[in-house]
């Protein structure tokens, strides 16, 4: 008789969360595409070219940098206003 999906997740459900995460690194060593060196470079260049056009705005002033302070001033705002409750 065949495992279902559904007979796997109840018993993955039973188990210790010391064995769940034991599965999932077993599952993710097994199954996961790993990323191969050149699909890493791309990611890397990618990267390198977006912060190299951010300095750039910063150097040439198209954008306008806010401190910290005022970071979290609008942040806390925005939570307040949808509803969301921050943890400290």
């Amino acid at each position: 008789m065949p495992v279902t999906i559904e007979h796997i997740k109840q018993e993955i459900r039973s188990l210790a969360p010391s064995e769940v995460d034991h599965l999932l690194r077993d599952l993710q060593s097994e199954y996961a595409m790993p990323l191969v060196e050149e699909d890493s470079s791309a990611v890397a260049a990618a990267w390198d070219a977006e912060i190299g056009e951010r300095v750039k705005e910063v150097e040439e002033g198209r954008v306008t940098l806010v401190s910290g302070a005022e970071l979290q001033r609008g942040t806390d705002a925005l939570f307040a206003e949808l509803g969301i409750k921050r943890i400290a």
